[in-house]
Formats: structure tokens, C-alpha cells, sequence
């Protein structure tokens, strides 16, 4: 089961600190117009709709703020009860819960984490297809470029799974399992000596790993490269 990954935590923080910003400034706009002109003209319309207009700013945003706490905890629930029905292969009730999450604001905007998961849903229960088109729509999130690899190599589409796994390791170039895995697609697609350059570059970042030295060496004797070694005392360097 491939790992559910965190909601984003910077958007909604940043949504919220310029609508506060916007209506705090208002109110006090208001706040201040509304007694400086009660100050001067006692009981005069222009001051009394001021103030009424301050003070329902003020009602506006504790309800406000009411909603936005209800609000994050419908979404951290959602994802709470995804994570559960992920975690004991309940997929019908994750992808509710994950559809529901992606009409939220924050996943309109920022809709990898989502579609991720849906597309882990789906995968698990056999729709491929529809798995691999929801990893796509993630562009470069790295779950769903590893996520494309193993899909696509588990289909034979060795070249398909190469593509995403190489912008995996150009992004991440010290993962050691996306590495392997890009090697392992490449050596699988027939490009030999593409796969044992790679191992080359990855040896030249990380001069002590053994599974790395080891991989090199299979790749070089024309055998597919592996991740289970069958040493338990491998160094990762």
C-alpha cells in the first residue's frame, strides 16, 4: 500500500491571514469613522450606519470563524477516515471520502494529495486505467511519478514507466529505490547501457553505497538489476 500522503498546510493558512488582514482592516476602518463622526454628530444617520455596519462586520467574522473551524475539521476527518479505509482496503469508502475532500477549496488548487490517493483508491480496486490517469493529472508529485513507474512495469510498458521514473530520480537524485527502479525499467525496455549510466551517476553521488556498486555490477554482466540482494548486511551509503 503506497503511503497517503499530508494535505497541504500552507495554502489555507494563507487564504485566511489575508482575509483577516482585509476584514480587520475594514472593521477598524469603519470602528474609527463611526465614532470619530458620533463624536462630532451625535445620533446622525451618516454615524449610526457606521457603527450598525461595524458591528455587523464584527458578527460576520465570529461567524466566520465558526465556520473555518468546522470547516478544517470536516477536512482533517475526511482524510482521517480515508487514511483508515486505505489502511484495512475499504476503497469504496475512501474514494467517498476523497471526492468530497477534492471540492474543497485548498484541493481545487492544490489537488495532487487528492488525486493521489484516488488514484491509489482505484488501482486497488483493479481500475488501472482510471489509476493511471489520476496519477497523471498530478504532474511531477513525486508519489505519482514512483506510483506511474510500478503501475506501467507491472504492465510491461517499460519505456512509459522509464519517463516518469527519470523525472522522479532528476527531483529526488539521492533515492536510492526510485534509482533502482529507473534502472530496473530501463534495463527491462532494453536500454542496457542508459540503465548502467544511471547506476554510474548514482554511484558518483553515493561512492559508498553497496546496493548501488552491486546493481552496477549485475547490469554489467547482463543481469536485471534487483532490490533484495539477498544480503541483509547491505550498506545504503
Amino acid at each position: 500500500m503506497k503511503p497517503l500522503p499530508k494535505p497541504p498546510i500552507w495554502l489555507p493558512g494563507v487564504l485566511h491571514l489575508a482575509h483577516g488582514l482585509i476584514a480587520g482592516g475594514v472593521g477598524y476602518m469603519l470602528a474609527f469613522a463611526g465614532t470619530a463622526w458620533w463624536s462630532s454628530e451625535p445620533g446622525s444617520p451618516r454615524a449610526t450606519a457606521v457603527l450598525v455596519g461595524a458591528v455587523l462586520l464584527a458578527i460576520f467574522e465570529g461567524a466566520f470563524l465558526v465556520f473555518w473551524i468546522a470547516r478544517r475539521r470536516r477536512m482533517r476527518r475526511l482524510w482521517r477516515e480515508a487514511a483508515l479505509a486505505l489502511k484495512r482496503d475499504d476503497l469504496e469508502t475512501a474514494q467517498v471520502s476523497l471526492l468530497e475532500l477534492s471540492g474543497f477549496l485548498e484541493y481545487r488548487m492544490a489537488p495532487q494529495p487528492v488525486l493521489f490517493s484516488l488514484g491509489v483508491a482505484n488501482e486497488g480496486m483493479g481500475r488501472e486505467r482510471e489509476a493511471l490517469v489520476l496519477y497523471r493529472r498530478c504532474g511531477d508529485f513525486p508519489p505519482a511519478l514512483r506510483a506511474i513507474g510500478v503501475l506501467q512495469m507491472a504492465r510491461g510498458l517499460n519505456d512509459s514507466a522509464a519517463d516518469a521514473l527519470r523525472k522522479l530520480v532528476a527531483k529526488h537524485p539521492n533515492d536510492l529505490s526510485a534509482t533502482i527502479a529507473l534502472t530496473l525499467a530501463l534495463f527491462r525496455a532494453g536500454h542496457q547501457s542508459a540503465a548502467r549510466k544511471v547506476l554510474q551517476r548514482a554511484l558518483e553521488r553515493r561512492p559508498k553505497s553497496e546496493m548501488l556498486r552491486l546493481n552496477l555490477a549485475r547490469v554489467e554482466k547482463g543481469e536485471e538489476p534487483a532490490f533484495d540482494l539477498g544480503d541483509p548486511g547491505l550498506k545504503d551509503g
